[in-house]
C-alpha cells in the first residue's frame, strides 16, 4: 500500500480517477482465480499497491476545494472562527463557511488562515466574525523538491492565507456554530489561556504546547534552542506524549483498583485500566488539536491498548503493520511527512530490538537489587534512545538538514523529566481545571519544563552542537526506509543485506551537488554557489523565509555578502554592476551566465553569455547558446534551480517538481515552438 501512495504523489499529472480502483479490482480477481502461489502473491502485492493508489485518489477528491489563484485584498472576509492560536507575533485564526466581498461563492475557499495583529474583539471559536484582510494562495515549495506547503494546506482544506489590515469584529456568537468541533476548539483555547496566565513565558508557552498542541506562542528563540538540542520532538504531540498519557492513566487506574481487594480479585482490572486509558487518551487527542500526526499516534496507542483488552502481545510487528495500514487509509498524504516516517522508523526499530532481547530481559532483572534494577533501567533507556536516534537519523537529516550532535545526551536527561515529572503534573492540572485549582499542578510542571529548557540551552550552546547537511535527492529517504525495513523485518543472516541500501544512500548523498543558481518565483531573490561551494544570497533582508529555506537546503548558515555594484567575489565567480551580474559557475575563464536586472543590457548579455537569467521580460527572444529564462518563466513555473557543467545547463522548476496537480494549479508552460 505504501508503494502505491508514493507512486500517486510522485506523478506529475493527475491520473484517471478510476485507475487505482480498476487495478485493485483486476488484481483481486486474478488473486482469487489463479492457483499458482507465486502469481497469487504477485497479484496480492499489486492489489495492495493499487489500494494505496486508490485511497490517495479518494483522499484528494474528498479534500478538493477552491484555492485562490492570486493575491486579493484588502477585502472584507466573514465566516465562523474555527481555530485560534495566540503568539507573540499576533493571533492566528482559521475561518470556515466564509464569504469574501467581490468573490464568487464558487471560487471562495472553504477555509482561510489569517494572522491578526491589530486590536479588536477577542476571537472565540464558534463565533461569526468579519475582518478586512489580504489573502494569497498557499505558498508553493521554495525550491524544486522542497517541502510542499501548498499540498499540506490543500489537505487541510485551507485555500488562502493572509494577514489582517483591520480589527476583528465579532458579529455574533453561537455555541452551536460548527458543532462539537468548535466547542472543542473553545475548550482548547480556554485551557491554553489559563496555562499562559498561570506560567510566565516561555515556560507557559511550552506547557500549552505539551497539553493543547498550540505551539504558536512559543518564542522563536526558544524553539530554535530546543531544535538545536535535538528536543523538538517533545513539543510536537506524537506517540511519545500519547503513550505517556495512556501509561499514566493505565497505571493510575490499575493501582487504585488493586487497592480495592474485592474488585481486584473478582474483575479484570487490567482490561478496565486499558479502557480507561483509551478514553482518557481520546480526550487528550481532542484537546491537543487532533492533527494528522496526533491521530496516527492515537491509532497506534489504541491498537496497543486493544491488544491488552484481548490479551494479545501489545508490542509486535503485526500491530505496527495494522496501525500503519489504518493511518495510510485515513490520511495517505501523511506518509510524505516527517512525523509518519520518524515515528514508524523508531517504533519498528525498537520492536525489532525488543523481540531480539525479550527472552533474556527477565533473566537480567532477576535477583538484582534496587540499585541494579535502576542501573538496568538507565541502560535500557539509553539503548532505547540510541536505537530511536539511529533509526530516524536519515529522515531527520533529509527533512530538516540538521542533526543535533549532542541530542542523545540531551534526550537522556530531558525525556525522563518529561515522562515522570512534566506530563504527570500536566495531566493533574487538566483534572484540576474544572475546580479552578490548576495552578497547584502547573507550578511544579513549570519547574520540570524549566529544567528541560536548561538542558536544551546548555546543549545547544555547546560548540559543534549542530551538524548541517545539504538536502539529498527526494528519492533517497525511500532507499533508507527500505534498508531499515529489511534490517528490522527479516530474521537471520538475510537482514544484514539491509545495510547495503543505507550505504548506497550515504554514498549518493555525499556526492550530490546542490544547484549553482537559484531564482525565486517572484524574482526578488537570487542565490549563487561560489567556487568553494558556499551559497550566497542576493539579499539577507528580503524574502527572509525563502532565503532561510535555501540556506537550510544547502546545509549552511548565512553565507558571504552579495557583491556591490562594481565589485566581485574574491574568487571572481560573480561580478556585478548597477544593471546586473555575470556569474561564472565553472570558474573564471569558463562560460558566463548573465543575470539581467535592467532590460537595457539584455541584448548585450544575450550575445556575450551562454545563458541568461532575466528578471525582466525578454520579449522577442534571446540568442544565448544555452537558452534563457525571464520574468514570465518565473511567474509560470516558480523558483528555478540551475546546474551548470561543460555540456550545458540543467533547469528544474517548482512547477515541474510539483506537477499539474489539484494542489498546484500552475499556468501552462510557454510553448517554445511559437
Amino acid at each position: 500500500m505504501l508503494s502505491g501512495i508514493l507512486v500517486y504523489f510522485w506523478l506529475s499529472i493527475e491520473p484517471w480517477p478510476w485507475l487505482g480502483l480498476s487495478v485493485l479490482v483486476v488484481a483481486t480477481i486474478v488473486c482469487l482465480a489463479i492457483k499458482v502461489a507465486v502469481l497469487r502473491v504477485l497479484a496480492l502485492g499489486i492489489g495492495l499497491a493499487a489500494g494505496g493508489f486508490a485511497v490517495s485518489q479518494l483522499s484528494t477528491h474528498l479534500a478538493a476545494a477552491p484555492v485562490l489563484s492570486d493575491e486579493i485584498g484588502p477585502r472584507l472576509i466573514s465566516g465562523v472562527i474555527e481555530a485560534v492560536e495566540t503568539g507573540k507575533s499576533g493571533t492566528r485564526i482559521v475561518l470556515s463557511s466564509i464569504a469574501i466581498a467581490g468573490l464568487d461563492p464558487a471560487e471562495t475557499p472553504g477555509r482561510v488562515r489569517i494572522v491578526v495583529r491589530t486590536h479588536g474583539d477577542q476571537p472565540v471559536p464558534g463565533s461569526y466574525a468579519s475582518i478586512l484582510a489580504v489573502l494569497k494562495p498557499p505558498s508553493p515549495p521554495t525550491w524544486p523538491g522542497g517541502f510542499d506547503f501548498a499540498r499540506r494546506s490543500f489537505f487541510q482544506g485551507i485555500g488562502g492565507i493572509g494577514y489582517a489590515v483591520g480589527p476583528l469584529h465579532l458579529e455574533h456568537s453561537d455555541s452551536n456554530a460548527g458543532g462539537w468541533r468548535n466547542w472543542v476548539e473553545g475548550v482548547r483555547q480556554d485551557v491554553t489561556d489559563r496555562i499562559l496566565g498561570a506560567l510566565d513565558p516561555p515556560t507557559g508557552a511550552v506547557a500549552a504546547a505539551l497539553l493543547t498542541g498550540q505551539r504558536y506562542a512559543v518564542p522563536e528563540a526558544t524553539y530554535d534552542t530546543i531544535r538545536r538540542a535535538g528536543l523538538a520532538h517533545l513539543l510536537a504531540i506524537s506517540g511519545l506524549h500519547l503513550g505517556l498519557v495512556a501509561a499514566a492513566l493505565f497505571v493510575s487506574f490499575r493501582a487504585v483498583a488493586a487497592l480495592i481487594e474485592p474488585v481486584a480479585l473478582k474483575y479484570p482490572i487490567k482490561k478496565w485500566a486499558a479502557v480507561f486509558a483509551l478514553v482518557g487518551t481520546f480526550c487528550y487527542l481532542l484537546l491537543s488539536g487532533a492533527t494528522v500526526p496526533t491521530q496516527r499516534a492515537f491509532i497506534m496507542t489504541a491498537i496497543v491498548l486493544g491488544a491488552i483488552m484481548i490479551e494479545r502481545d501489545p508490542f509486535s510487528m503485526r500491530l505496527v503493520a495494522v496501525a500503519a495500514l489504518v493511518v495510510m487509509v485515513i490520511a495517505p498524504v501523511s506518509v510524505l511527512g516527517p512525523s509518519f516516517q520518524l515515528s514508524f522508523a523508531a517504533v519498528i526499530a525498537l520492536i525489532a530490538v525488543y523481540e531480539a532481547i525479550r527472552m533474556r530481559w527477565p533473566a537480567w532483572r532477576a535477583r538484582r537489587s534496587f540499585v541494579g534494577r535502576l542501573a538496568l533501567y538507565v541502560a535500557g533507556l539509553s539503548i532505547t534512545t540510541v536505537i530511536a536516534n539511529l533509526a530516524t537519523a536519515g529522515f531527520v537529516l533529509a527533512h530538516f538538514n540538521r542533526w543535533a550532535v549532542y541530542g542523545l545526551a540531551a534526550n537522556l536527561v530531558a525525556v525522563p523529566i518529561t515522562a515522570f515529572w512534566v506530563m504527570p503534573w500536566g495531566l493533574l492540572a487538566l483534572a484540576l481545571m474544572p475546580f479552578g485549582l490548576e495552578q497547584l499542578a502547573l507550578v511544579p510542571m513549570g519547574w520540570g519544563i524549566d529544567a528541560v529548557l536548561l538542558v536544551a540551552e546548555w546543549t545547544s550552546e555547546t560548540p559543534g552542537a549542530v551538524l548541517r547537511l545539504p538536502s539529498p535527492p527526494s528519492w533517497l529517504p525511500v532507499l533508507v526506509g527500505f534498508g531499515l525495513l529489511w534490517l528490522c523485518l527479516w530474521r537471520g543472516r538475510w537482514r544484514v543485506w539491509g545495510v547495503l541500501p543505507v550505504l548506497v544512500a550515504i554514498v549518493v548523498w555525499s556526492l550530490a551537488r546542490g544547484p549553482d543558481l537559484l531564482v525565486s518565483g517572484n524574482a526578488r531573490l537570487m542565490a549563487v554557489r561560489d567556487d568553494a561551494g558556499t551559497l550566497l544570497l542576493s539579499s539577507y533582508r528580503r524574502e527572509t523565509f525563502v532565503g532561510d529555506q535555501w540556506l537550510a537546503m544547502a546545509g549552511q548558515k548565512r553565507g558571504p555578502p552579495w557583491p556591490a555594484p562594481g565589485e566581485a567575489l574574491l574568487d571572481e565567480s560573480l561580478r556585478c554592476d548597477e544593471q546586473g551580474c555575470v556569474y561564472y559557475p565553472l570558474g573564471q575563464g569558463g562560460p558566463g551566465v548573465g543575470i539581467v536586472e535592467d532590460g537595457a543590457i539584455l541584448a548585450e548579455d544575450c550575445a556575450r553569455t551562454v545563458f541568461v537569467v532575466s528578471l525582466v521580460p525578454i520579449g522577442d527572444g534571446c540568442a544565448a547558446p544555452w537558452g534563457a529564462i525571464d520574468r514570465f518563466d518565473l511567474w509560470r513555473e516558480g523558483t528555478h534551480a540551475l546546474w551548470f557543467d561543460e555540456g550545458g545547463v540543467i533547469v528544474e522548476t517548482v512547477a515541474g517538481a510539483q506537477g499539474r496537480r489539484p494542489w498546484a494549479p500552475w499556468p501552462e508552460p510557454r510553448d517554445e515552438s511559437q
